[in-house]
């Protein structure tokens, strides 16, 4: 189901802690793919135009900080519980 390859089974009965999971690993696997293709671009680019015309790899293409927001907390077990209640899911 899109991008996550997940069916629409496995989304449907997933709890919010794994989806939340899922969706930050999808995340972080383009950020990685990102990071790649930077990092190649940069050095093919040094390697035409010359290291001191290029400049560094962060002039040459900048991204975005990798820090996760601040004012985002993780779940305690109290919401998490809330959540369990609210939808009626039985957890072993």
């Amino acid at each position: 189901m899109g991008k996550l390859g997940w069916s629409a089974y496995q989304y449907y009965t997933s709890l919010p802690i794994e989806f939340y999971a899922a969706c930050e690993g999808y995340i972080e696997k383009q950020t990685e793919s990102a990071k790649l293709m930077r990092f190649a671009s940069f050095r093919i680019a040094e390697s035409m135009a010359g290291s001191k015309a290029i400049g560094n790899i962060e002039r040459f293409w900048p991204m975005a900080d990798d820090e996760k927001p601040k004012n985002v907390q993780p779940m305690n077990k109290e919401e998490y519980d809330a959540i369990i209640n609210r939808h009626n899911i039985k957890v072993k």
